[in-house]
């Protein structure tokens, strides 16, 4: 988080209460060290896309399906395409996505989301949510933003990764070099020509991006 933890926990105790399976959820990853989206940033996607009204939403990320199940939620009626590497967590979501009884609507792909979709043709999506790697960022937004329809939206979590961004000689010998990619990321993000960006502190920090139309 990037904000004061008071505030965090303020911001947190202010999100409406969530199903019983996304509160188990959250316990688990809590006591597993799985990183999930924080409770502040999923309900600022939820009112996006609330009001943006998305019908395909492609996320790279899966983990347990914690995101998932809140894009699905939000949008309503939309199919939710969700790219995970790791099979042990894909099964984990899998049965996570069926008992949210979203099973019909979110399709999980298990694979290195750095290779890109295996069907190249199952775009497009007006929707594209990116919390994976930090690092390969920028890879995904390359490999991705050609499958997002004009006026779609682009999301990316912990593009401010616990405010370090603003000191990466804070980060340590192990995280700096991801503290500094997530840096040319953001710059390269806030200079894209397709794309018209806004940065966020709330949560660990998220960028939201609308593909501009005739670009």
């Amino acid at each position: 988080m990037i904000t004061s933890p008071a505030v965090e926990a303020y911001l947190t105790g202010l999100v409406p209460e969530r199903s019983a399976l996304l509160q188990r959820l959250e316990r688990e990853a809590a006591e597993e060290g799985i990183p999930i989206i924080l409770l502040p940033s999923a309900q600022l996607i939820r009112l996006l896309l609330l009001t943006h009204g998305p019908k395909r939403i492609l996320e790279v990320g899966t983990a347990i399906g914690y995101s998932a199940i809140w894009l699905a939620e939000a949008a309503g009626q939309a199919e939710v395409v969700t790219i995970e590497q790791d099979e042990a967590r894909a099964a984990r979501a899998q049965a996570n996505f069926a008992e949210a009884g979203l099973g019909d609507r979110i399709k999980l792909i298990v694979g290195d989301a750095t290779k890109g979709l295996p069907d190249p043709e199952a775009g497009p999506f007006d929707c594209l949510f990116i919390d994976a790697a930090k690092g390969q960022y920028q890879a995904f937004l390359d490999l991705y933003l050609p499958h997002i329809t004009e006026g779609g939206l682009v999301i990316c979590d912990n593009v401010l990764f616990r405010g370090l961004v603003v000191d990466p000689e804070a980060a340590g010998k192990r995280q700096r070099p991801l503290v500094e990619k997530l840096i040319r990321f953001n710059q390269y993000l806030a200079n894209h020509p397709l794309l018209e960006t806004s940065f966020v502190p709330i949560g660990d920090g998220i960028a939201i991006s609308w593909r501009r139309t005739g670009a």
